[in-house]
């Protein structure tokens, strides 16, 4: 199995986020008050799987949660429970669990995520990203105690779908920025480069309520440490991910694509959670 990412990339300004570092003289992008908090579940399911992929099926639930507002920060937490077979017909449990913070001032961002398969860990990153003057500072203790530097334009998760929100409402269809989730191995970001369709209105009995817009969405993650710059637009993405996304930062319809294999992630069920409201900036 691959590494997996939190959704709230997707799940994660339009006039500063094509460049916004402290180096420039600008500060990073603020958290504004546009992701309602929410407790997501979704029913997993595989929705491909090509041939020496190693995975034949698969069957779970997956349940996502961001609480907080912008100046108190966001938290969020998600966890994914996935049965998988392989060609054999052998099953194995997939529990993916990631906790993170995000500063509502855009200068923090903590994560601890494991991914255990039949209850062996087989991959863990916990650690913290700080900007620090023209860089973000990360420091990682799992896998390994390690500091890394990132250039300070880099967008963490809440900025990211905030940006993408941003870059829907003023009928933006493409969006490149690089962000940092902490996935993989910690150490480095990823460019994701959004495409967004038009804009729809939700029906009289959608379970978030009648007239929110809602667009879809497709980002593909390329690992810039491993591809020049000026490569990019020729090589596939490491990762693909496509949903609905709701102006209120909810998603639904997502399908999670991991090259060889791909699994969909249909919302069964969704709550709107309290928010204390924060003073004026």
């Amino acid at each position: 199995m691959r590494s997996h990412r939190p959704i709230s990339a997707a799940i994660t300004l339009a006039s500063v986020v094509l460049g916004a570092t402290q180096a420039s003289g600008q500060s990073a992008p603020h958290l504004r008050d546009i992701i309602t908090p929410h407790r997501a579940i979704y029913d997993i399911r595989l929705a491909r799987s090509d041939e020496g992929s190693g995975v034949s099926s698969a069957a779970g639930r997956m349940v996502f949660e961001v609480t907080g507002n912008s100046c108190d920060g966001y938290t969020m937490r998600q966890r994914m429970v996935v049965n998988v077979g392989d060609e054999d017909g052998n099953l194995g449990k997939l529990d993916f669990q990631i906790s993170t913070f995000e500063s509502g001032l855009g200068d923090l961002y903590s994560f601890d995520s494991r991914t255990t398969m039949n209850q062996e860990t087989i991959e863990a990153v916990t650690g913290e990203a700080r900007r620090l003057g023209s860089d973000i500072e990360v420091t990682l203790k799992a896998p390994a105690e390690k500091t890394v530097l990132l250039d300070g334009s880099v967008l963490f998760p809440s900025q990211h779908l905030q940006a993408i929100l941003d870059a829907a409402r003023a009928e933006r269809h493409f969006l490149t920025v690089d962000v940092y989730e902490g996935a993989g191995s910690g150490e480095t970001s990823d460019e994701a480069t959004a495409a967004i369709g038009k804009a729809t209105a939700t029906a009289d009995d959608d379970m978030l309520g009648a007239g929110l817009r809602q667009w879809p969405v497709s980002i593909g993650y390329f690992e810039t440490d491993s591809v020049a710059s000026d490569q990019l637009g020729e090589e596939l993405p490491a990762y693909q991910m496509s949903f609905t996304l709701y102006e209120n930062g909810v998603t639904s319809d997502l399908l999670l694509d991991y090259g060889d294999y791909a699994l969909t992630a249909s919302l069964e069920d969704v709550e709107q959670l309290a928010r204390a409201d924060c003073p004026s900036r």
